[in-house]
């Protein structure tokens, strides 16, 4: 997925500023949909606006001009080409599970529940947020993406669901068998402690 098609997808709603633009994308839940902040999105309005796909209208807002883009023809027929395109598989960038990928037995487990707790505190405040998101009376979401917004509230539950119960498997110390057919923990802990003490 581009930026600009995102753009493009957030214009389709209704005419918009750059700043409507922005706020789109860096709402709390936006995460769980497109997963990366756009930065400075101008420099992408100004190549849409050049290659034909938008313009920029002014409207009066309290008696002070407010520059709104809108979709030309041309930007909705690209618009709909996108929407007609398999979507890529998404890539899943996630800290924590590096971190427990990473992870060896001279670390504190203590510190992996911390970790896991802190999660379990955001998760929980997004699941709010998704929850209350369809009811604010403010934001526009067509029915289909009301489905999109099942999915997100489903996988916040199940990782909530997940954070319980990893908590509770590490503290009884009940934790699944590892594969390991080469010894690596132990090779991995003989090098660490060695290159320590040097």
């Amino acid at each position: 997925m581009s930026i600009e098609h995102s753009i493009l997808a957030v214009l389709s709603f209704g005419p918009s500023s750059g700043y409507d633009i922005k706020s789109e994308f860096e709402h709390e839940a936006s995460g769980l949909f497109w997963g990366a902040s756009y930065g400075s999105i101008y420099p992408k309005l100004k190549k849409l606006e050049e290659t034909g796909y938008i313009f920029a209208l002014e409207e009066e807002d309290e008696g002070r001009k407010k520059k709104l883009y809108e979709l030309t023809k041309k930007g909705w027929l690209e618009l709909e080409q996108w929407l007609g395109e398999t979507p890529s598989y998404p890539i899943i960038k996630d800290e924590l599970f590096m971190k427990m990928g990473s992870w060896h037995r001279d670390m504190d487990l203590k510190i992996l529940v911390n970790h896991l707790l802190e999660r379990k505190k955001q998760s929980e405040h997004l699941l709010r947020f998704v929850t209350e998101w369809p009811k604010n009376g403010v934001s526009y979401i067509d029915q289909v993406g009301m489905l999109a917004i099942q999915y997100a509230k489903m996988r916040l539950e199940t990782e909530l669901l997940w954070i319980d119960r990893t908590i509770e498997m590490i503290q009884s110390g009940d934790l699944p068998k590892a594969q390991d057919t080469r010894g690596n923990a132990e090779k991995m802990i003989t090098r660490r402690r060695k290159t320590l003490q040097e």
